[in-house]
């Protein structure tokens, strides 16, 4: 999937539609975004010849991105890297990283949502095609999305990791 192309096709849109961003926005509120039918004629066109299993994190990064997308001022960074610059000044933003990264398929939605809206809140922008690309890789048994973004957050780097030992 082309995560780029999937939120320039988002952006376009709400540009000249003010509906989606709130119909978007109100799928995050569902216990799965990927079942909310409004999004469906937003989203869906936009996931063809996508695999199935992409569909729940599509719907999931949608949402988070039309929850925070007017929110977000400067740079966009990555979600560990926000966390990181955010976590000496926002009370708690360790503690839900941490949880966040612990999430499984059915706690992922409801802990990202408080992610985003504790980022938003910061004004941070945030880069979305990355972020999307990570929660493509949630499931993976290895956890590497989880693992890169500790490393990101905490700090340490895979060049440190190796001349360590």
């Amino acid at each position: 999937m082309d995560a780029s192309s999937f939120f320039s096709a988002l952006e376009r849109r709400a540009s000249t539609d003010s509906s989606v961003v709130a119909t978007l926005r109100r799928c995050m509120a569902a216990d799965r975004p990927e079942l909310h039918a409004p999004a469906f004629p937003l989203v869906e066109p936009l996931l063809r010849g996508e695999p199935a299993y992409t569909r729940p994190m599509a719907y999931l990064a949608a949402g988070c991105w039309a929850s925070a997308v007017r929110q977000g001022r400067g740079k966009p960074v990555a979600l560990p890297e926000a966390l990181r610059q955010m976590a000496k000044s926002a009370q708690g933003a360790e503690r839900r990283f941490v949880q966040l990264l612990d999430s499984d398929a059915d706690e992922l939605a409801w802990r990202l949502r408080q992610i985003i809206q504790l980022v938003a809140s910061q004004g941070v922008t945030l880069d979305w095609p990355a972020l999307l690309d990570d929660l493509l890789g949630w499931g993976s048994p290895y956890r590497s999305v989880q693992t890169r973004w500790a490393r990101t957050f905490w700090g340490s780097s895979s060049d440190q990791d190796t001349s360590a030992t």
